[in-house]
């Protein structure tokens, strides 16, 4: 039986960040770049190289879609579905809410505030665009869950929805994509220390295996969903300004 070869993949912010596991070890690499397209396959190589296998022999890709930039997330699952299509290959997929939600969960700093506090509530916060970020709120436990949908708000209501929040809760960000978001914190908030602040290529996969999300429909949210309704817009005038044309 052929062994397997798992590829992870996120496209969706700055760097680009790529993970494999095989024979239960995992490999993995980031580089921040602009043209993620243009560096995506070099180190997806690379990485399998490392593993002694190639694109031909990826069994199963886990991405994640979103949310973050318009381009950015397609990129990831495109390259999913084409090995489904091509190779046959599973794919699964998860946010980076769930993904940071996991890292937190399975994190010895997470367990020991819990234990020592009983804490109930776990905080995702992320950078959206500008003075923007948005926040999903999760129940702990061995495979996090939501409690509602993720929302998108300006810094100072993010602030608000935050402090007040009443009980104490765990927050976990990605401050590799924006230093500052723990500011948006109250005080009665315990924040994830530096090493899980920030996407780990291997939960990539860790997660989209953990939540068995089979789906390649992105979570389009502020900025992209607005970029995505603009384009929509700027369509529909380009067709009714051809329209009219035409008619003249």
């Amino acid at each position: 039986m052929a062994e397997e070869i798992t590829l992870g993949l996120c496209t969706s912010g700055a760097r680009l960040k790529v993970s494999v596991l095989a024979g239960g070890r995992f490999f993995q690499a980031q580089k921040k770049v602009f043209n993620q397209e243009r560096f995506l396959f070099p180190l997806v190589k690379r990485e399998l190289k490392k593993a002694g296998a190639d694109l031909r022999g990826v069994t199963a890709v886990c991405a994640a879609r979103g949310p973050g930039r318009f381009t950015g997330i397609r990129i990831s699952l495109t390259l999913a579905g084409a090995l489904k299509a091509l190779a046959g290959a599973r794919v699964y997929t998860a946010t980076l809410f769930e993904i940071l939600a996991l890292q937190a969960a399975e994190s010895a700093h997470f367990r020991a505030w819990a234990k020592e506090s009983g804490g109930t509530r776990l905080a995702v916060l992320l950078h959206a665009f500008k003075d923007e970020y948005f926040c999903q709120f999760f129940v702990p436990g061995k495979l996090p869950k939501p409690e509602g949908e993720p929302v998108w708000l300006k810094e100072e209501e993010m602030r608000e929805l935050l402090h007040n929040n009443g009980a104490p809760f765990y927050a976990i960000a990605d401050a590799e994509e924006a230093a500052g978001i723990y500011a948006l914190l109250p005080g009665n908030a315990v924040k994830a220390p530096p090493v899980l602040s920030k996407i780990i290529p291997a939960y990539l996969i860790k997660a989209a295996l953990a939540y068995k999300n089979k789906t390649l429909k992105p979570l389009y949210l502020k900025p992209a969903k607005y970029e995505t309704e603009n384009n929509t817009v700027e369509n529909r005038k380009s067709k009714i300004g051809n329209r009219g044309q035409e008619n003249y």
